[in-house]
């Protein structure tokens, strides 16, 4: 049999615990951590996306130079009168086709870039936001989703060297 005094005690210890409970739950709750990373920034500092840009520099620049020449000629002979008309259309054929080249070689290169990047990036925000107690890192993007931002909240430039810093890692 527990005595009436011990009985209160106990009912007193149970209910300052179930308090002590509540009161840390709930201020866990409150204290989630939140982010807004100006995902721009982030991406164009990035220094993985400018080796990937410098490494297919090269590659356009040549094409570019082919169309540049091509049209280079093609104006000089369209002034030439004794130039055969037929001449004239297979070199303006050439030079839309280097031109469309061109076109088409600098988006591949882009869109291969940004999926290369941004697949690192998600990958290495979500360590980032676990590491440092986030619980949501928002993405301005100047787009309308986040029109305004404390800088309290701005964590573009910590993330921006922690991804860079990851990179040069080898990571």
């Amino acid at each position: 049999m527990i005595k009436p005094g011990t009985r209160q005690m106990l009912f007193t210890v149970i209910a300052c615990l179930i308090t002590a409970a509540a009161v840390l739950w709930i201020g866990e709750r409150k204290q989630k951590k939140i982010a807004v990373v100006d995902a721009i920034k982030l991406f164009n500092n990035y220094k993985m996306k400018k080796e990937l840009e410098a490494r297919s520099a090269g590659r356009l620049e040549y094409v570019a130079h082919v169309a540049d020449s091509l049209k280079k000629e093609l104006t000089a002979k369209s002034q030439m009168k004794d130039v055969p008309k037929a001449e004239l259309e297979t070199l303006y054929r050439t030079f839309s086709q280097a031109q469309a080249g061109l076109e088409q070689e600098y988006q591949q290169s882009n869109q291969s870039i940004n999926e290369q990047v941004w697949k690192r990036l998600n990958t290495l925000i979500d360590e980032y936001g676990k590491a440092k107690g986030y619980r949501l890192i928002i993405g301005a993007n100047g787009m309308g989703s986040v029109l305004y931002n404390d800088d309290y909240y701005d964590q573009t430039q910590a993330l921006t060297d922690f991804v860079n810093k990851k990179y040069e890692e080898g990571n």
